[in-house]
């Protein structure tokens, strides 16, 4: 194309027509872009089946742009994601934004029958069960997936947890404030440095609590264990040298916050939890990460999280923060003073219930934590999407070891897409490539790790 802009401007261009106005670069830079998409419309088209990735942000002059991405396999089995353009739209509602897909995949010629996936967000506007994008497209073409990022999903389930338990909630709010304090001003960063190297010049320097991502914090919370007796140095030094009236109010928050024992206690709680959800972040952004080893990562999770929660771990997650009293200027656990509950809640004669004991009362608050941060997962991961992304991989890997169980995957595969594949010429290819990876172990090796 731009050997024949070229030819034109050579044989037509007069002297004085030197084609820079804005209209015409306009329209030629439109001309270019349009080739573009009729030229990937066009690979699409003959490699056959697309996924559909979208996504919505607000630019900075406050206006919705919607991202459309189109994911396919070419010929030589080489995964190729075309990004189709960004497409200003007056709502992010659920009809408004499946109308535009729909539009976009019109414009290009596309089929909706040929689109076997959809990857968005977990906002309710795109996965909503009923009304959602995922659902709307789902309706036309049942056999286009919908899929949650395993990564996003797990940070969105982390932050569900954190939020609907108050004593961690607090908590991070108020190390929140404490990086704000640091971070914002050098010169308390560097009085932070000094103290540190007198007090604990061992320990992990101070980090910083990421604000956005939840599955990274375990670490900032750590460093904020392992600084507590610096940290509470710092406010009390810079609580004399400051003079503003409002630094001076966050500072003394700050610090009465940290002698409380429910502050310990959230931030000790919230590290536990976090440290194993950090560690399930990292093993789910690898590249080469299957649907079936996802969802068996999370059941491993899940039962890990499930063992901790029993007396013995709870006693000596309970016994290591009372030898942590002992070293820091923080206040014995009190039960909460005793409040009636209104009549208006009451639903029997029997009298309600109290811990009668401090361990009983932030046991409570133990399992409660445990309880949600499982039951977000699990919301988050029950995916329909990915039990047939596994019924898929299954039919492979049970092929390769010469498994003939990976039968009932196969039925249940050829149930769900129908057309899209031929069961006597599936069977036969499977087993063929049972053979050939009997008889090549290197490459049956490779296949199945």
């Amino acid at each position: 194309m731009e050997n024949q802009i070229r030819q034109f401007l050579r044989g037509w261009r007069r002297k004085k027509e030197k084609y820079t106005t804005t209209d015409i670069q306009n329209e030629m830079l439109q001309v270019k872009a349009l080739k573009i998409l009729r030229d990937v419309a066009a690979h699409i088209r003959e490699d056959g089946f697309i996924s559909i990735m979208v996504d919505e942000t607000t630019d900075q002059s406050n206006h919705e742009q919607v991202v459309i991405v189109n994911r396919h396999v070419d010929s030589d089995l080489n995964v190729q994601e075309e990004f189709i353009g960004l497409c200003m739209v007056p709502s992010i509602d659920a009809a408004t934004l499946t109308s535009v897909i729909l539009d976009t995949l019109v414009r290009m010629n596309i089929s909706l029958s040929k689109c076997r996936g959809q990857c968005y967000d977990g906002a309710s506007n795109m996965s909503g069960a009923k009304k959602g994008v995922a659902a709307n497209i789902t309706k036309q073409e049942p056999r286009a997936i919908y899929t949650h990022c395993y990564g996003h999903a797990l940070n969105l389930a982390v932050g569900d947890t954190v939020k609907r338990s108050k004593v961690m909630r607090d908590s991070l709010d108020t190390v929140f404030e404490m990086f704000k304090l640091v971070n914002y001003s050098p010169r308390r960063d560097t009085i932070l440095e000094q103290l540190k190297r007198e007090m604990a010049p061992d320990t992990p320097g101070f980090r910083v609590l990421c604000p956005t991502r939840w599955t990274v914090r375990a670490l900032s919370l750590n460093s904020v264990l392992g600084n507590y007796s610096v940290l509470q140095s710092l406010w009390e030094t810079c609580y004399e040298c400051t003079k503003d009236s409002e630094i001076r109010s966050r500072i003394i928050g700050v610090k009465t916050q940290m002698q409380s024992f429910d502050f310990l206690f959230g931030v000790s709680l919230g590290y536990e939890i976090l440290r194993h959800t950090d560690n399930l972040s990292r093993t789910m952004q690898k590249n080469d990460l299957s649907a079936a080893e996802g969802q068996h990562i999370t059941e491993l999770y899940l039962t890990t999280l499930s063992e901790m929660r029993n007396e013995n771990t709870f006693d000596t997650f309970w016994e290591s923060l009372n030898n942590k009293l002992d070293d820091l200027d923080d206040s014995e656990p009190r039960l909460p003073r005793r409040r009636k509950m209104p009549k208006r809640f009451e639903t029997g004669n029997a009298p309600p219930e109290f811990a009668t004991f401090n361990k009983e009362l932030y046991r409570q608050m133990y399992y409660e934590a445990l309880d949600l941060v499982m039951s977000c997962v699990k919301e988050r991961f029950d995916q329909p999407g990915f039990r047939v992304y596994s019924h898929l991989e299954d039919v492979l890997l049970k092929s390769v070891r010469g498994d003939k169980t990976f039968k009932e995957d196969l039925d249940f595969i050829l149930d769900f897409y129908k057309d899209d594949l031929d069961k006597t010429s599936l069977s036969s290819q499977l087993e063929t490539f049972t053979s050939y990876a009997r008889n090549n172990r290197h490459t049956s090796i490779n296949l199945y790790l």
